[in-house]
């Protein structure tokens, strides 16, 4: 798995625990497809939806275990304090 998978993992399962999802409640499974690297997001109902991006699987997991929270943008900064450009 190449660095940007592994940090993608760490986002889900960051995620996850920050809303209090027990393992066996969802699944986000990284895959191979044949148009480049998906995921795999499966519900506690069963059925499975596949992703492109990131971004597509946090969202349809957020909506699965969260569903009274809204969804957020961030905002990154450069270290220093500096204004963005």
């Amino acid at each position: 798995m190449t660095g940007d998978g592994k940090r993608d993992e760490l986002l889900i399962r960051g995620a996850l625990e920050l809303w209090g999802v027990e393992p066996e409640d969802v699944t986000a499974a990284r895959e191979e497809t044949p148009l480049g690297p998906a995921w795999r997001v499966t519900g506690p109902d069963g059925p499975s939806r596949v992703h492109p991006s990131i971004s597509g699987a946090l969202r349809h997991l957020r909506s699965l275990v969260a569903p009274e929270r809204r969804a957020s943008r961030v905002l990154f900064m450069r270290a220093g304090g500096g204004e963005p450009q």
